[in-house]
């Protein structure tokens, strides 16, 4: 029961990270994917900032300023992930640019939990399933 929560909050982001990349690409059509990202990023940020506002806890902004630099960067790689989705749909489609998302997910996931993390140890079953993750998006794409 206890990890009912956070599967739940896993299948919010896949629903979410596929509604936002579809709708993204469509507003890159009307627009550009750089504006479209960039707007993507702006409205996020209002809503963000709402939510903390609206929580209370906006003077916890002030610990960013004690945290190692290298952790703040993620806003480059949620901008990074926006525009090349944006790119990519268009020409592979939602599904298709998302399974390869998906795999390079696990993939890299993978990778950090086994080598930066020492959270985890490569085995057989994993490289196995790291095959087949590969031999299903093949399918998939077909």
């Amino acid at each position: 029961m206890n990890k009912l929560l956070p599967i739940l909050f896993a299948i919010l982001v896949g629903i979410c990270t596929t509604l936002e990349a579809y709708i993204n690409s469509k507003l890159g059509k009307f627009v550009s994917p750089r504006i479209a990202t960039f707007h993507n990023l702006i409205t996020g940020s209002i809503f963000i900032l709402t939510v903390i506002l609206l929580k209370g806890n906006i003077k916890q902004y002030t610990k960013i300023f004690n945290v190692r630099p290298q952790w703040l960067i993620g806003g480059l790689f949620g901008a990074c992930i926006i525009y090349f989705g944006i790119k990519a749909i268009p020409k592979l489609g939602v599904a298709n640019t998302l399974i390869i998302v998906f795999v390079s997910q696990v993939t890299t996931g993978l990778f950090i939990d086994i080598f930066i993390l020492r959270q985890d140890q490569l085995h057989l079953y994993k490289l196995i399933g790291i095959i087949l993750l590969f031999i299903g998006t093949f399918f998939v794409m077909k």
